[in-house]
């Protein structure tokens, strides 16, 4: 993920949160696909679980993480690993994030007022909800994953997520 108003690491304690948040990946084009001209590759997009080349239902990847997170019990974490606001996250952060996640030595904290998410305490790396700006750029985000939610499931057949995935981001944002 490349959403700078993320810190290096996110867990998600919620399996439809979890699942919606991979169906909302906000990221960055890259050289490997097809764009067309003008397309700035710097801008944030959506794309759900990062796959641009997906040809089926976006439902089928949905039900199938869902199926994961709520029925395996398996733990999500995203990953930031591009900046925090304007600070660059180094390769060795995302790592010792990952070994402290197996070690299951990482310390997670509640990720300001938002039910169901904490962020992994990094030294550098500290969101702060004190903030008006921050907390308004957080609000910014999640506002554009329920927008990607609802014009996809208007224009884009193959793009259409459940209701749940739409009163999920909706419940976050009405929390910031």
């Amino acid at each position: 993920m490349k959403d700078d108003s993320l810190p290096p690491v996110l867990k998600i304690n919620d399996p439809i949160l979890a699942t919606t948040f991979g169906a909302t990946l906000a990221t960055k084009r890259t050289t490997a696909e097809r764009l067309k001209k003008g397309v700035d590759i710097n801008k944030l997009v959506i794309e759900p679980y990062a796959n641009p080349f997906r040809v089926y239902p976006l439902i089928d990847d949905y039900n199938n993480f869902k199926y994961l997170f709520e029925e395996l019990g398996t733990d999500c974490y995203i990953l930031n690993t591009g900046f925090f606001l304007d600070h660059k996250i180094p390769k060795g952060v995302t790592l010792g994030a990952i070994e402290s996640i197996i070690d299951d030595t990482a310390e997670f904290q509640e990720f300001g007022h938002l039910t169901d998410i904490q962020y992994m305490v990094t030294e550098d790396f500290k969101p702060d909800f004190t903030d008006s700006s921050y907390v308004s750029l957080v609000d910014e985000r999640m506002k554009m994953r329920g927008e990607f939610i609802r014009e996809q499931g208007q224009k884009n057949a193959l793009n259409v997520l459940p209701n749940e995935a739409l009163k999920a981001i909706l419940s976050l944002i009405n929390e910031s």
